[in-house]
């Protein structure tokens, strides 16, 4: 079975971040699951600096799909999403974002798509099985995603 190498979570949830972990791994869609809590420490993650400096390529491995909520301390989604658009094609190439959030305000929605160029979806937590499915399978089907899937 293919699957997605690396999903990042990007929640200051300790609860969510867990559910989201056993949900994934429970449905076998990814080698690995890296969590960070605000959007500056998923810029670091990206980045691979401070917390994520590391001498080997694979342990902090660039994610291919994020879960980003919106409303954390330091830097929430939306931040988040204005400094990713300043990153290198080579840092962001290959990822696949959607917004997991309890946000159910229609402006919140109505932002998150006037970034439809960098947002594939937006979820109302609790992530779903179906719901991570459908992901897991647009992202092994989509040409341009692929071919960054593993066996």
């Amino acid at each position: 079975m293919k699957k997605i190498n690396c999903i990042l979570l990007v929640d200051d949830s300790i609860s969510t971040n867990f559910y989201n972990r056993k949900l994934i791994e429970v449905c076998g869609v990814a080698n690995q699951v890296h969590e960070v809590h605000n959007g500056l420490e998923a810029l670091d993650y990206l980045k691979k600096r401070g917390n994520f400096k590391s001498s080997s390529k694979n342990k902090y491995p660039r994610p291919n799909l994020i879960f980003l909520d919106i409303n954390m301390p330091k830097m929430d989604g939306f931040e988040f999403l204005h400094e990713y658009e300043k990153l290198n094609e080579n840092q962001k190439s290959d990822i696949l974002i959607a917004f997991l959030t309890t946000s159910n305000w229609e402006k919140d929605k109505i932002k998150a798509f006037e970034n439809d160029n960098l947002i594939y979806d937006f979820i109302e937590k609790p992530l779903q099985k179906e719901t991570l499915l459908s992901i897991y399978n647009y992202y092994i089907s989509e040409p341009k995603y692929a071919e960054y899937c593993v066996e």
